[in-house]
């Protein structure tokens, strides 16, 4: 070898101990090398409806549907209202844990452009005597209807 190549090899084998003597966990003194610092960042809260439990529920509200939908098709259909009846009515639900299926806390309509009480409180009485899906934690969740004549 020439001593330019050995000169080299000294060189490159020096670089990697310190190298290897930097990731070393501790200092000579016994110290650690890393310090974690941790925030003061209050824990995330625990309950609400999961969000799988929620998708749940959606699907379980999308099939019965219909039976909720009688309620504006009932009031249409009496012969009081033309085609510009029509709106939406969002409903907050609050579901509790009940051991197979959930508990219904409360049910309220929290928008209500269709401005018919009749309509609103037979959806909302429908909602409430749905079985829902076992939630683990207490919660709420909302739901839209959009309500128009099918002609």
């Amino acid at each position: 070898m020439t001593r330019m190549t050995l000169g080299v090899r000294l060189m490159t084998l020096g670089l990697l101990s310190a190298m290897a003597l930097g990731c070393a966990d501790e200092t000579a003194t016994g110290e650690p090398r890393v310090t974690i610092v941790r925030n003061n960042e209050a824990p995330p809260e625990k309950g609400g409806i999961a969000p799988d439990k929620q998708a749940d529920i959606q699907l379980m509200l999308q099939q019965r549907e219909p039976s909720v939908r009688k309620c504006y098709n009932d009031v249409l259909n009496d012969g009081s209202h033309d085609r510009s009846f029509k709106g939406t009515i969002v409903v907050l639900i609050s579901l509790a844990p009940g051991g197979g299926n959930a508990k219904v806390s409360g049910v309220k309509a929290i928008t209500d452009t269709l401005k018919n009480e009749e309509v609103t409180s037979c959806v909302v009485d429908r909602l409430k005597d749905f079985e829902y899906p076992d939630v683990s934690n207490p919660g709420t969740m909302q739901y839209s209807y959009k309500f128009e004549p099918a002609y």
